[in-house]
């Protein structure tokens, strides 16, 4: 049975924690790490030895809106796929930024993409207006045994004016786009 666990200082280096791959020993016979393709997990990396399997980046644009469907704005949402055919559903890191935050090709700002909301708000203005908002926002990822998808949710804000003979005004507003970062390693995901 190999000794696959080290929580110390192995060589010179810093105190970690190490985790070699199965069937291999995490050290040799004079303390030393066999090898860091060997590992598993290295805390001195964060991620360890993952083994990549894809990765990129692209740009997705302002989400198209349907003003006609009443409330449901968003219906045409920009999504990237991105085909990965691992077979099973992988560890994925996704990143976002606003397109304005890219700069010379390089994002000053990324945020994880596991944020979203969606909100509706009405305002009664006297007896004879009303006033409907609809905003949606956020990036959300989801991952398959096949694809990863990648979704921009920026629909921005629809607004709807009601008086007593019905709708009188609708405006759409706000929508943005973002640029998108990813990671796909072999390794399954929960």
């Amino acid at each position: 049975m190999a000794k696959r666990l080290l929580v110390g200082k192995p060589n010179n280096e810093d105190y970690g924690l190490y985790v070699s791959k199965s069937g291999t020993d995490i050290v040799d016979g004079s303390n030393n790490l066999t090898s860091r393709d060997n590992l598993q997990f290295d805390s001195e990396v964060g991620i360890g030895s993952l083994n990549l399997k894809n990765y990129g980046q692209g740009l997705l644009g302002v989400p198209g809106n349907d003003l006609s469907s009443g409330t449901s704005i968003g219906a045409s949402d920009t999504s990237a796929v991105i085909t990965h055919n691992l077979g099973f559903v992988p560890f994925v890191i996704v990143q976002w930024c606003f397109q304005s935050d890219i700069s010379g090709g390089v994002a000053s700002k990324m945020y994880p993409a596991n944020l979203y909301w969606e909100s509706e708000t009405k305002l009664q203005i006297g007896s004879n207006f009303e006033n409907n908002r609809y905003t949606k926002g956020g990036v959300t990822f989801a991952v398959t045994n096949s694809t990863l998808t990648i979704t921009n949710n920026f629909i921005g804000q629809l607004k709807i004016g009601y008086d007593s003979t019905g709708e009188t005004s609708r405006a759409y507003s706000g929508g943005v786009a973002v640029g998108y970062a990813y990671l796909i390693f072999d390794l399954q995901g929960a």
